[in-house]
């Protein structure tokens, strides 16, 4: 009878405890997860619970002032990344907006130092669907077509971890749709995904979330968890009562 073996997965996020404090305020602590290959976990609570303040710690963007880990290979605490392998989306639009889409691309690419530019820029815009804006000012741009452009920036260089922040705010229903499409085919060609959202029937939808209340990140858990642990049918109605509010 052969030998079996277990293959480990190298870790994208593995990270204890961390915790970040703006002078005597914390901003947030107790944030604990692992994060391997093709896997999505969803940060969800209400404003101000630490998911933003999360992700920038997880991008080097904020210093560590408790935990330990790593992230891409890099200790968490010494805010050195291999950025190269990051892909950040940010809250609100980063795109040059006196720059056209197509000019914003191109910068991505050269920061990036992608060879073959114009055939990344061309596949990125095919499957975004940016062809009618591709040479509008990206200050013309409607929000939905803004996003659709700010994922396309932040995922030209096929990082293997990206980091999003409420990416579907704003959005019609068939523009989110097609996002989280997108987000599900890089996670399956083995992308990590961490994604903060208030849209809570989106989080349902996910294997993993880690709520947020009060400053502190609670373990992460199924979603079907919460649930039980609230006792509602909904994961709106669970973090309401959760939070304490009736």
């Amino acid at each position: 009878m052969g030998a079996s073996f277990i293959v480990m997965v190298e870790a994208l996020i593995d990270v204890t405890g961390l915790a970040c404090r703006l002078g005597r305020r914390s901003l947030i602590s107790g944030v604990t997860f692992t994060l391997r290959p093709g896997e999505v976990i969803g940060l969800v609570g209400a404003n101000g619970g630490g998911k933003t303040t999360t992700l920038r710690m997880l991008a080097g963007l904020l210093p560590i002032d408790a935990g330990v880990g790593h992230v891409l290979g890099a200790r968490v605490e010494d805010r050195g990344r291999p950025w190269r392998q990051l892909g950040y989306m940010t809250q609100k639009t980063s795109l040059y907006p006196e720059l056209s889409v197509r000019e914003n691309l191109r910068f991505r690419c050269e920061v990036f130092r992608l060879s073959g530019s114009s055939a990344v820029i061309d596949a990125s815009v095919a499957e975004f669907g940016l062809e009618p804006v591709i040479h509008r000012r990206s200050a013309h741009l409607s929000g939905g077509w803004a996003k659709r452009v700010q994922f396309a920036a932040t995922t030209i260089h096929a990082p293997r971890l990206l980091l999003l922040d409420e990416p579907t705010a704003g959005l019609d229903a068939v523009t989110r749709r097609e996002l989280w499409r997108w987000i599900e085919t890089r996670a399956a060609a083995g992308c990590g995904v961490v994604i903060s959202t208030h849209d809570l029937a989106e989080a349902e939808r996910l294997k993993r979330i880690i709520y947020y209340h009060d400053g502190l990140a609670r373990s992460e858990c199924a979603p079907c968890d919460l649930l039980a642990a609230a006792g509602t049918t909904s994961l709106e109605a669970a973090i309401v009562k959760l939070a304490g509010r009736p």
